[in-house]
C-alpha cells in the first residue's frame, strides 16, 4: 500500500483537476444552456459548480494533514472528525438546495410546454463528461476508501452523482435528437436529476448527523477494505 502521504498528495490532486474541469463544464454548459433553452444542461451545469465546491472541502480537510507526522496525526483525530463532519454536511446541503431549484424549475417547464431549441449541445457536452467523470468518480474512490475518509467519499459520492446525472443528460437529449414530439423530455430529464440530488443529499446529511458518524467512509462506498480504524496507521503509512 502506497504511504498514506503520497495518497493525500493524490487526493488534491485529483480535486485540483477536478476544479479545472467542472469550472469549465458549468461555464460552458450554462452558456449553451441558456443559448438552446435547455432546463436540463443548464441546471447540469450549476451542479459542475457544486462539484467544485466538494473538491474545495477536500483540499481544505487535507491540507494541514499532509504536514504532519504520526503522532500529531492521532492527537487531532478528533478535530479532523469536526471537518469531515462539516464538510459533509456543506456538500449535502448543497445537493438540497440544487434539488429545490431544479425540480420548481422542472414543473414550470412543463406546465408552459417549454422546450430546447436544440439539444445537440447537451448531448456533446454530456458524451465527453461521460469519459471524465468515470475517471475521477473510480480515483477518489480508491483514494476514499484507503484514506478512509468520509469527506473524499462525500467528493466521490458527488462524482458519481454527477456521473448519473451525465447519463440521464446524455439519453434524454439523445431521445430528443430521435423523437420528433419529444417536447417534454428536456423537462422530465431535469426533474428527474432534481429527485436525484434530492436522495444524493439526504443521504449525506443523515450519515454526517448520525451519533454513529466516525469520520469513515460514506455508507454508499460499500467495499470491504473500507473504514479501518486510524489509530492503527504506523509510520510506513503516514
Amino acid at each position: 500500500m502506497l504511504p498514506r502521504s503520497r495518497l493525500i498528495k493524490y487526493a488534491i490532486i485529483i480535486s485540483i483537476f477536478t476544479i479545472i474541469w467542472n469550472l469549465a463544464e458549468g461555464v460552458i454548459s450554462i452558456y449553451f444552456g441558456a443559448e438552446s433553452g435547455s432546463l436540463s444542461l443548464t441546471f447540469f451545469g450549476i451542479n459542475a459548480f457544486i462539484e467544485v465546491t466538494s473538491a474545495s472541502l477536500v483540499m481544505w480537510r487535507f491540507k494541514t494533514e499532509i504536514k504532519s507526522d504520526e503522532e500529531n496525526f492521532i492527537n487531532s483525530k478528533e478535530e479532523n472528525l469536526k471537518k469531515e463532519r462539516r464538510a459533509t454536511l456543506i456538500i449535502g446541503n448543497l445537493f438540497i438546495s440544487l434539488s429545490l431549484g431544479t425540480i420548481s424549475n422542472a414543473i414550470i417547464a412543463l406546465i408552459k410546454k417549454k422546450q430546447p431549441d436544440t439539444a445537440l449541445p447537451t448531448l456533446i457536452i454530456s458524451s465527453v463528461s461521460l469519459s471524465f467523470m468515470i475517471f475521477f468518480w473510480l480515483g477518489k474512490r480508491y483514494l476514499a476508501l484507503h484514506l478512509d475518509s468520509a469527506t473524499l467519499a462525500a467528493e466521490a459520492q458527488c462524482s458519481l452523482a454527477c456521473l448519473e446525472i451525465t447519463s440521464v443528460i446524455f439519453l434524454g437529449s439523445l431521445l430528443y435528437v430521435v423523437l420528433s414530439e419529444g417536447w417534454w423530455l428536456d423537462s422530465t430529464a431535469a426533474l428527474f436529476l432534481g429527485l436525484l440530488f434530492a436522495k444524493d443529499g439526504i443521504e449525506m446529511i443523515l450519515h454526517a448527523k448520525s451519533k454513529n458518524f466516525d469520520g469513515s467512509c460514506n455508507p454508499k462506498v460499500n467495499v470491504e477494505a473500507c473504514c479501518h480504524n486510524r489509530t492503527e496507521v504506523t509510520k510506513n503509512e503516514i
